[in-house]
Parts: C-alpha cells; sequence; structure tokens
C-alpha cells in the first residue's frame, strides 16, 4: 500500500517549486512564499530518500546502482533545461536536483542494506554532514577545494557536502515515532533562539551557501511537515487533500513541466511575469499538460517503444549529445524538455526492469 503521508509531503513540495523557480517578489506576501519556496529541495528530498528503505529489502545492489546511474544521467535532461550558460554544461560538471537525489537515495540504500540503523543514526548523519560542510569551509584553501568543488563541495548548485543532509533527516523523520518529530522541530526553533540571542550569524535565506540558520530552519520545517502529514487521517488526506496526492503521485513529471512552463513564459509573454498572474498559469497550464501528454503519446505509441530497454539507451544517447551538438537557446530547451518528459512520465518501467538486475546472475534451475 502507498503511504499516503509521503505522496502528500511530495504534493506540497510541487507547489513550493513554483514558487522558488518563479522568484516572485513584487511586495512583502510575495516575498515570504518565495522565501519557503527556497525550502523545496530540503523537503523533496528528505521524501525521496525513504524510497531507499522499501529498496533496501527488496532488491539486489547491482541492480539498484544501474537504475540510479541511468536516473543520474537521464537527469542531465533537465539540467540542459535550466542552465542558461550552455558552454560550460560539461566542465565544471554540476550536480543538479536529480543528481543529488541519485546519489542520495543510492547512499541511503547501502546504509540501509547493510547497517540497518535506528532513526538517530539518520539524525546524527545529517548533522554530521552540516558539521563537515563548517569544517570544510573553515580550512584553509590551497587549491584543493577545486578538485572536489561543483559535486563535493561548494560552489555548486546541490553538492553532496551538505545537501546530503535531508536524505537522512527524511529517514529520521519517517522511521522515528511521530512525537519525536515534534521535538526535533521545537528543538530547531529552541537552537534559532540561542543563536539568534548569542549573536551568531543565521542567514536564514541563504541557500546557495547553506548557513546555520538556513539549516535548522530545514530541520524545523521538515520536522513539521512529516508530523503534520503523519498526524492527519489517511481518510481525510484522501478525501480532501487529493489534489496533492495526485501531484506527489507524479512529482517526477510536475518538476518536468513546471519548469518548462515558466521557461515559456519568461520568454513568450509579456505582462505576466513578474506579476501575481504568474503563479495560478503556471499551476493550471503545468497540470493540463500532465493531464494531455499520457493520451496524447499513447496515441504515437511511444509508451510502447518505450517498453523495450534500447530504446531507453536511445534516449540517454541523445540526452548526453544534443547539448553539444545544437544550438543554445529554444531548440535545446524545448528538445531536452521533450526528451524530459519521455523520461518522467514512463521512467517506473525502466526502473522495475533494471532493479532486479542481480550480479552474478542467479543460476538457471535445472528440472527433471
Amino acid at each position: 500500500m502507498r503511504d499516503l503521508s509521503l505522496d502528500l509531503l511530495k504534493g506540497v513540495a510541487c507547489v513550493l517549486m513554483v514558487l522558488a523557480h518563479t522568484q516572485l517578489q513584487i511586495d512583502l506576501p510575495s516575498k515570504v512564499l518565495t522565501f519557503l519556496g527556497s525550502f523545496t529541495p530540503i523537503l523533496f528530498f528528505a521524501v525521496s530518500g525513504i524510497t531507499a528503505n522499501f529498496q533496501a529489502r527488496k532488491y539486489p545492489v547491482a541492480g539498484i546502482l544501474i537504475t540510479y546511474a541511468m536516473i543520474f544521467l537521464l537527469g542531465l535532461s533537465f539540467t540542459a533545461m535550466t542552465r542558461e550558460d550552455f558552454s560550460t554544461f560539461w566542465v565544471p560538471f554540476d550536480m543538479d536536483i536529480l543528481q543529488i537525489i541519485a546519489v542520495g537515495v543510492l547512499t541511503l540504500y547501502l546504509v540501509q542494506r547493510f547497517l540497518q540503523p535506528g532513526p538517530w543514526f539518520h539524525l546524527g548523519a545529517a548533522m554530521a554532514i552540516f558539521a563537515l560542510k563548517l569544517a570544510t569551509d573553515a580550512l584553509p584553501d590551497s587549491g584543493w577545494r577545486d578538485y572536489l568543488a561543483y559535486v563535493f563541495l561548494e560552489p555548486g548548485n546541490f553538492v553532496i557536502i551538505p545537501w546530503l543532509f535531508p536524505f537522512f533527516l527524511g529517514m529520521f523523520c519517517h522511521l522515528s515515532p511521530n512525537r519525536h518529530n515534534l521535538w526535533l522541530a521545537g528543538a530547531a526553533l529552541l537552537a534559532m533562539g540561542l543563536a539568534w540571542g548569542l549573536g551568531l550569524p543565521l542567514g536564514i535565506d541563504n541557500r546557495w551557501d547553506m548557513t546555520l540558520g538556513y539549516f535548522l530552519f530545514s530541520l524545523f520545517l521538515t520536522a513539521a511537515a512529516f508530523y503534520v502529514a503523519r498526524w492527519l487521517s489517511p481518510a481525510f488526506v484522501a478525501r480532501f487533500l487529493s489534489p496533492l496526492l495526485w501531484l506527489g503521485k507524479f512529482s517526477l513529471l510536475f518538476l518536468y513541466v513546471h519548469m518548462g512552463v515558466i521557461w515559456l513564459i519568461r520568454h513568450y509573454s509579456q505582462g505576466i511575469w513578474g506579476t501575481y498572474w504568474v503563479w495560478p498559469l503556471v499551476g493550471l497550464a503545468s497540470i493540463g499538460l500532465m493531464w494531455v501528454l499520457p493520451p496524447l503519446l499513447g496515441a504515437l505509441r511511444i509508451p510502447a517503444v518505450m517498453a523495450r530497454f534500447p530504446a531507453w539507451l536511445l534516449l540517454l544517447a541523445l540526452v548526453l549529445v544534443t547539448p553539444l551538438v545544437l544550438p543554445t537557446g529554444a531548440t535545446l530547451v524545448l528538445t531536452q524538455f521533450a526528451l524530459g518528459l519521455v523520461f518522467s512520465l514512463y521512467y517506473a518501467a525502466m526502473t522495475q526492469a533494471l532493479k532486479g538486475v542481480a550480479w552474478p546472475a542467479a543460476s538457471t534451475a535445472r528440472v527433471g
């Protein structure tokens, strides 16, 4: 059975994505909502990592490695779609949303499969990862950071240190008794108050160079969100919050669709971008596309094509090659948008086929 609380949290993250990626800051209310939207990746990563707990008990290591390697590489379609400077698409290589999700889920899978730790281990790991970020910031730079930048350490979009911490945080919130989420939210608020009272710089809105304030507020929001989602009864969620459940179930498709819609509005509309109209327009257009695309691609027999693994290898080749051969601008963005839509619509078939791969292969039983 699906855990409705996880779909609900992913649905909330989808709404926050619109706030984060439109960056509307025309007055105080829009600035506050945009600020909350900046915590979208924290909640999205926290929920995404929980799948590792189920996969660790069900799928072999080789299958999971291959699966998330494919997601890592196919997710570059999103990077190419959103990158403004395509001359640096490959050098330096910069981790984006789907790359850190692949790394984070794979890391948690290995932890759960081989260590099977309790929830407090995961909270400690989340704290340790952020502490490691602070420690590396304090070290003198003699050039060694250049070898780790954009993948392991900042600068970079979603570097491993510190962006692995939400995955461990989400596992803690999922495995713990729900009252512990309430305690963690309260402790995070208390820590923020103490830091403010001591005069420590918080920088609560600094997502790009994760600060103490951003980290503590992330703990508060994530723990509080998990507490509310788990406290609500499944019957209430299914009856009154079904639109959020639908968004959560198809969150990867929404990720691609809403960014494509935002790009089109920014480049081909006048008088809408930078106004409150952008929020309902992005939301309604994205949902409309999500309804229209499956039957449209079905009529083109795309699902039957993507049921064969060679088609996924071709899709991967197109994702990797097009940034090198297509001219920058609309041609490249829309091509990668189309490739990303195919990936997000049918990736479940690919992952189900790959997750069961074992190495070495199990011997065939002899009969008779």
